[in-house]
């Protein structure tokens, strides 16, 4: 067995971040230099008070006071200028970094195995794209960007005071290692807690997630307290987790606000000492007195800093480790056939989705180019699984499944899944419009190659009906349309790629008789020249096929046409009873 990977800290996790803006280090170097500037643009304005205070008014120099004034206002006028820049190109910074990390989360999540999926909420996999990836950039703009501004102020500063004063500077600074102390054992304390905070607001975006999805079956079973309830509970749990978040925060700030004002006293009383004895002027005092705002603004800040580097570390962690699962493997890994026969077989496959729990066992089948198999069974006996591995959403545990002769292994996942035009039982549509549905099947698809699709589906008096047409909007998931116009839909899509293989699943499970009639056309044009595969639980749609297998409970138990089946098998012939009138079993 493998061995887990360790689990990320912190530490990890801010060394990946920076080596991700490291791609990004022409904007950073900008971003700095002017945070730098303007940083260095503060000191002019307490050497002008200072400047005031012992030459200009006790030697009564009115002549300098505009040349003062001038100075302090063009120093604060040019840090605002350089303020303005800053924020445009942080803005930028960040913008792009968001950008790249979401797009690189999203590939991600795209190329990982059915697998992960199976163990994933929607709400929490929504929750890192929306909210985590931002999360995890104020890492790099605020953390880095203003922590590094700050401390690069408190060094400015304390550098300024101690060549100015050494014994007020050291006076001024005594706190400091107890306020770098204080953060120190904080973010060891609130780590857990930010994490803690993060997985409860995913696990209420999830509940949201579902409510919405599922609003329709909510609302037929009058099930609303008890979704009400679900979604009390998980804000509840969301409620406590941040209290105790901001318990610690409600702690931990006012705690270090004081040693930084326990300084500042000091200063004043010792400056003050001073000024009396004669060994300090009042204009030092006062220069003293700016400079220590300017020391403990950024230490201030940096309790901030502190509090958005674990939020924003907290949702890194969670960002990585999607990044860092195992992805499917390359979608073009395998060679590609210059045509497809069409001929499939399954040789003893055996599959399951939990080690306990087989789905398949020592499945055997063969569809020889352009025959129509069926495959009938009752509900969980394992035919949906089949078009999962033959597709390689998922790869059997035992036996080979070959096309023309070749394993499904040695060939591109690409080149496989194109070759396949599979309808599944719920025909999922996206939001958007008709079109984009469409192109779906075929991208470079022109306007009359959509409408010959759509009007081989028998779908193009239904959309021709709508003012829109082909931009016509279908809702999420289809909901402005009818199952039967949906599924209808998804036929279109499959016209439009033309694969050579056909899968088809409970393709008419839903539908009314009407809708039935007019899929079942579609279908026969569509089997047309093509190797189909069909799951159906209405035998009247398959009574045809060249081969019709029957599985129970994950295994094979007979194959054969109609006909011998009636004869040779009392399990389908138990179905056909329950399927058709007595008398036309007898036919």
């Amino acid at each position: 067995m493998d061995d887990k990977p360790e689990p990320m800290t912190n530490r990890s996790a801010l060394r990946r971040l920076l080596v991700f803006a490291r791609g990004h280090w022409r904007i950073a170097a900008w971003q700095f230099t002017l945070a730098v500037a303007g940083t260095s643009l503060i000191f002019v304005f307490p050497g002008v008070v200072r400047w005031f205070m012992d030459e200009i008014i006790p030697q009564k120099r009115s002549d300098l006071i505009w040349r003062a004034g001038g100075l302090a206002l063009l120093a604060f006028a040019l840090r605002e200028g350089l303020f303005y820049f800053r924020t445009r190109v942080n803005c930028t910074f960040e913008q792009r970094m968001i950008t790249d990390l979401r797009s690189q989360l999203h590939r991600k999540i795209e190329l990982l195995p059915l697998r992960w999926f199976d163990h994933q909420s929607t709400g929490d996999i929504l929750t890192k794209l929306a909210d985590d990836v931002p999360a995890t950039q104020r890492v790099i703009l605020e953390g880095i960007e203003q922590g590094s501004t700050a401390v690069l102020q408190i060094i400015i500063t304390a550098i300024v005071m101690l060549v100015a004063d050494t014994k007020l500077a050291l006076i001024v600074l005594a706190p400091t290692p107890l306020i770098a102390a204080g953060g120190w054992i904080y973010s060891r304390w609130v780590s857990p807690r930010a994490t803690a905070a993060r997985e409860a607001t995913s696990a209420l975006n999830a509940t949201l997630h579902d409510t919405i999805t599922g609003i329709r079956q909510i609302k037929s079973f009058t099930a609303e307290e008890m979704r009400q309830w679900k979604f009390l509970a998980a804000s509840h749990r969301l409620k406590d987790k941040q209290t105790n978040l901001m318990a610690a925060w409600a702690f931990y700030s006012p705690s270090m606000t004081l040693l930084g004002n326990g300084g500042l006293v000091l200063l004043l009383m010792a400056g003050s000492w001073w000024c009396v004895q004669g060994s300090m002027t009042t204009g030092q005092l006062m220069e003293f007195l700016l400079l220590v705002g300017f020391l403990y603004e950024p230490i201030a800040r940096l309790h901030g800093v502190n509090q958005t580097l674990l939020n924003g570390l907290s949702a890194a962690k969670r960002v990585f480790a999607i990044l860092d699962n195992e992805t499917e493997e390359d979608l073009d890994v395998g060679q590609s056939l210059p045509s497809i026969r069409g001929e499939i077989e399954f040789n003893a496959v055996t599959f399951s989705y939990r080690a306990d729990k087989p789905v398949l066992q020592d499945i055997s089948l063969r569809a020889a180019r352009h025959q129509t198999i069926a495959i009938v069974g009752a509900t969980g006996s394992g035919k949906s699984t089949l078009f999962q591995l033959l597709t390689r959403f998922y790869d059997p545990q035992g036996g080979s499944i070959t096309l023309d002769g070749v394993p499904l292994q040695d060939l591109s996942k690409r080149f496989l899944r194109q070759s396949f035009a599979y309808v599944t039982q719920e025909a999922f549509l996206f939001a958007g419009t008709v079109r984009d549905n469409l192109l779906i099947g075929k991208p470079s698809a022109t306007d009359d190659e959509l409408w010959a699709a759509l009007r081989e589906a028998c779908a193009e008096d239904f959309i021709r009906r709508s003012p829109e047409g082909l931009d016509a909007e279908v809702g999420e998931r289809g909901v402005l349309l009818s199952g039967g116009e949906r599924q209808r839909l998804a036929l279109a899509r499959a016209f439009l790629k033309d694969a050579p293989v056909l899968l088809l699943d409970e393709a008419t499970s839903a539908v009314d008789v009407k809708s039935e009639h007019l899929i079942q056309t579609a279908l026969a044009k569509l089997r047309a020249n093509r190797t189909s595969l069909i799951i159906a639980h209405r035998l009247s749609t398959i009574v045809e096929a060249d081969v019709i297998y029957v599985l129970h409970q994950g295994r094979m138990l007979a194959h054969g046409t109609h006909e011998e089946l009636l004869q040779t098998s009392p399990y389908y012939r138990e179905m056909a009873a329950l399927a058709f009138d007595k008398g036309d079993v007898a036919a």
